[in-house]
């Protein structure tokens, strides 16, 4: 028995669950689609910031490069007063040699190098 009556309401349903799975496609497909923009994002900030370590990087070393070269120049500076002052005032070889050991101390360790024990 089968009237137009009873089939309606089963023609509503299966229309209704026909747009709610395709809601549901579209709604995956959308997901899908963010989920794609935000790997790109990531992947493109991971870039961005692997080039700013490296460039970071880059710059420290000149930074660095560049310190060091102008404490070495003055420390060839102050050794070469103290042996001044030294054959001015007859300081002995052993009060030079402590004085040296000291003055490159402190230049390795502003400079940022292995910073060496003092001798007692």
């Amino acid at each position: 028995m089968n009237t137009p009556r009873s089939a309606s309401p089963i023609v509503e349903a299966e229309a209704v669950a026909s747009r709610v799975l395709e809601a549901e496609r579209a709604a995956r497909a959308q997901v899908a689609q963010c989920e794609a923009e935000a790997a790109r994002r990531v992947s493109d900030a991971n870039a961005r910031a692997q080039a700013l370590r490296e460039r970071t990087e880059a710059r420290i070393t000149r930074l660095s490069a560049r310190m060091t070269a102008q404490a070495e120049e003055r420390l060839r500076q102050i050794r070469a007063e103290h042996e001044r002052i030294a054959d001015e005032t007859g300081a002995d070889a052993a009060t030079l040699a402590r004085l040296h050991s000291a003055i490159g101390n402190l230049v390795s360790e502003i400079a940022g190098m292995a910073v060496r024990a003092p001798k007692r």
